[in-house]
């Protein structure tokens, strides 16, 4: 029987784990951040009839002054400070801030690849203590501080105490959005320095909203289901529809379409036909394909050259 999405409380769903299949998920983007039980996952309409707050994020536009020259500077320092396990990632933005200025290139890059390795979370890390060095660092990076902004004001994942762990914080169309501006990146910049990072949230980000978080060795349901535990809802369809004729030709938009295909054929069941899908998502996700595009100037990365040099613009697909 089809669920009116309209009257259910949302706590009716429980708040389900993100998918640990394809994915080694760290520790908590934002320790404070907690998810909103009172929102429809799908539609995100507040089902406590409070005002909503969750806010808009939008990334500010930047310029790159990048250093100029080869590698001059001794790094050493830096070197040692990463593998110092009494190091936390404010004292390596602090490093880099003192010794952004004036840097080469290639020290440059050392600087940001450095940070971007540090700890075992990605979003653990400030980005917005570099804001006074986006000057000297390079286009890719002020773009990927933008996005982890994002993050950062919306996370797509939060920790949940009710389920000791991290769980989809957003509405399917807000997590597919989310996916296509890390893809965009990528898109621009196949081999830059932010690639990898923005490469690994992408893939992330992509696989819970499309998988809902679903784990059939661990038991987790699925976050999109509908009244059956082993039903999706079918409401989520109209929300993959809307992304998919939105993106017809990025990587995501392919896949999200194929997926469409399989929730119709399938009549909405989540069985080891559907759990195969959702094991090859890491396969699927894999944006080799389009770093060779890219090179080629054609695929898809196109549609990322079409925005501004470090700016990020939301998704097209109706929330």
């Amino acid at each position: 029987m089809k669920k009116d999405l309209k009257v259910r409380k949302f706590n009716h769903k429980a708040v389900f784990a993100a998918a640990a299949m394809t994915l080694a998920l760290g520790v908590t983007a934002c320790g404070s951040n907690k998810t909103n039980e009172n929102k429809d996952p799908l539609t995100g309409e507040d089902m406590s009839q409070q005002e909503s707050q969750s806010s808009e994020a939008s990334g500010s536009e930047g310029s790159s002054e990048e250093g100029s020259g080869e590698a001059t500077g001794d790094l050493s320092e830096f070197d040692e400070m990463l593998q110092d396990g009494r190091n936390d990632a404010n004292s390596i933005i602090d490093y880099i801030n003192t010794n952004i200025v004036g840097a080469g290139v290639n020290d440059v890059e050392r600087l940001v690849s450095g940070l971007l390795s540090f700890g075992d979370d990605i979003r653990s890390i400030d980005f917005t203590r570099l804001n006074d060095s986006r000057q000297y660092m390079p286009e890719d990076m002020i773009a990927f501080m933008d996005l982890m902004k994002l993050e950062a004001d919306t996370p797509s994942m939060v920790m949940s105490d009710k389920e000791n762990r991290r769980v989809i914080n957003m509405t399917l169309s807000e997590m597919l959005e989310r996916a296509r501006l890390f893809e965009q990146h990528i898109e621009k910049y196949p081999d830059a320095v932010t690639t990898e990072a923005a490469e690994r949230l992408y893939e992330e980000i992509a696989t819970n909203a499309i998988s809902g978080g679903y784990n059939k060795t661990e038991g987790i349901a699925h976050y999109y289901k509908g009244d059956d535990e082993n039903v999706i809802d079918r409401e989520a369809l109209k929300y993959y529809q809307q992304f998919a004729e939105a993106n017809p030709d990025s990587n995501l938009g392919q896949i999200v379409q194929e997926y469409i295909g399989l929730l119709q054929s399938n009549d909405f069941q989540i069985d080891d036909k559907m759990n195969d899908f959702y094991m090859s998502l890491h396969q699927k996700l894999d944006l080799q394909n389009i770093k060779n595009a890219s090179q080629t100037g054609s695929g898809s990365s196109n549609d990322a050259q079409n925005g501004a040099a470090g700016t990020v613009t939301e998704g097209t697909a109706s929330r």
